[in-house]
Formats: structure tokens, sequence, C-alpha cells
């Protein structure tokens, strides 16, 4: 099977006339398998340090026999009744994890990354891969409409890497919502505050939102991040964007990064 080793025009075209392009079968089966279980075994060592934890768990403090997404479901269920707060701990933990820095020692990514940051490869910057969890029926772990250039107002060139991982994104699980074009806007107006709606407003635990009024929203098409397993979405720092609820039954999760170089 051929495999693409640099972006053709009509795709750098595409991602800044859009705000975005999917890069479809972009990761590998292998590729995947690794992040997912790194990141399964980090939420497990923090959980398994904890004895409340722990004696809860299938496999105690056995980090490396938990592996799957069954795994971490269970984890994140221990988490969300007792201790919401742990859930933002391990993050942390992530920037330490050898096998998530490998996962970004892509050539690949680090080439279509130069391409559109306009760089040479050799100044790509990566910084740490995260996790977003989409749990059924909960609006705690979701982002209103926001622009990632409001979180990073001082790198002007970065763009941002979102796939899919253990399952798809598909339209009932929770995806991402991209506002085709938007990224054209500078100087956007954002609300800030923590919470999601009115009955979360300022409760702790949920996500600072910088909320890019609707008002402005309502002007671009909105696409739907439905994608599979091993596809990826590369978009600008100036896309606007929002998370959707679950409403499946079952956890739905994403990897997200942030590509930069340093010179703007």
């Amino acid at each position: 099977m051929y495999v693409a080793t640099e972006l053709i025009k009509s795709q750098i075209d595409d991602f800044f006339n859009d705000g975005y392009i999917v890069l479809k079968d972009f990761f590998t089966n292998e590729q995947l398998d690794s992040i997912e279980k790194a990141f399964v075994r980090l939420y497990a060592m923090q959980a398994a340090k904890i004895l409340k934890y722990r004696n809860k768990l299938s496999h105690g403090d056995r980090i490396l026999e938990y592996s799957d997404s069954d795994d971490l479901i269970e984890i994140l269920e221990l988490m969300e009744a007792f201790d919401k707060e742990v859930l933002y701990q391990v993050q942390k933990l992530a920037t330490n994890s050898y096998f998530l820095k490998q996962f970004v020692v892509n050539q690949k990514l680090i080439k279509f990354s130069s391409q559109l940051l306009n760089c040479p490869k050799e100044i790509v910057l990566f910084d740490d891969v995260g996790l977003l969890i989409n749990r059924p029926q909960t609006k705690r772990l979701l982002y209103k409409w926001h622009s990632e250039a409001h979180f990073y107002p001082k790198r002007q060139n970065f763009l941002n890497l979102y796939f899919p991982l253990f399952f798809e994104k598909n339209l009932e699980n929770g995806h991402m919502l991209m506002a085709k074009k938007s990224h054209k806007l500078y100087d956007i107006p954002f609300i800030e505050y923590q919470g999601f709606d009115t009955d979360s407003f300022g409760k702790k635990n949920h996500f600072l939102q910088m909320q890019v009024p609707d008002s402005i929203v309502d002007n671009y098409e909105k696409i739907p991040a439905v994608i599979n397993r091993c596809d990826a979405i590369l978009f600008h720092r100036n896309l606007i964007h929002s998370s959707t609820p679950n409403v499946s039954s079952k956890y739905s999760f994403a990897g997200v990064c942030r590509i930069w170089e340093h010179k703007k």
C-alpha cells in the first residue's frame, strides 16, 4: 500500500481554505495500540496509588495487566464516583511517559506539520499528547465553541492534531464540531468562565471555557469530525470548534496535541 510521506498541494490548499484537513488511515493500528496502552497504564498508576481505588480495581497494582478500554473505563468510573480531581492529575504524568513521547516522533507527522507551519522540520515542536474523555450523558468534560488561539495567544504559528482512540468517532458518541472557514477570523471575542451551562457555572472540576458567541459561529457551516480510528485531523490555530455531548451508552476518546514552531 502506498503511504504518502508529504502533503500534496491540494491538501495544503484545503487546510488554509477550510481551516482543517482530514487524513484517512494516518496512523497504524500498532501506533495507536501503543499510545492507548500508555494512557490506560497512566490512569492505572494514578489509581493504584490510592488504597481506596486499588482495592476495587480488577488488577490491583499490577500495572502491566491494564491494557484496554474496559480497564480504562473501570478506572474512570471509580474516579468519577470518588474523586474527579484525580482525572486531571494524570495529564501531568503524561509529560514523563516515554511511550507518549515516542508517539509524536513520527516522521510523517513532522513532515506534514512542517509543510503547514512553513518551517524546516528540524524546528517543529510538539506539546504533550492529551486524552479527551467523552463520558456518556456527561457535560462536565466538554468544551463550548472556542479557538485554541485564545488559550495560547502568544503562539502565532501552531496547529492542532485530533484523532480517535480505542473507537471511531460517530454522530452519537461525542465528536468535535468544526466551524468551517472560521479560522479566517482574527481578534475573535470570547467569554471566559468555568463550567458548561447554567447548572454548572463556576463549579470545580469543570473545564475553563473561552466561549465564542453563537452569533459569530452561526455564520459558518458546521462540520462533524466523524472519523475512524487511525484517521486524524489537523486544524488551524484559529479554527472555531466545540465538543458535542455523548448521547450513546459507551465512552469515547480522542488524542490531541498542539504542534508549533518558535519563530513567531
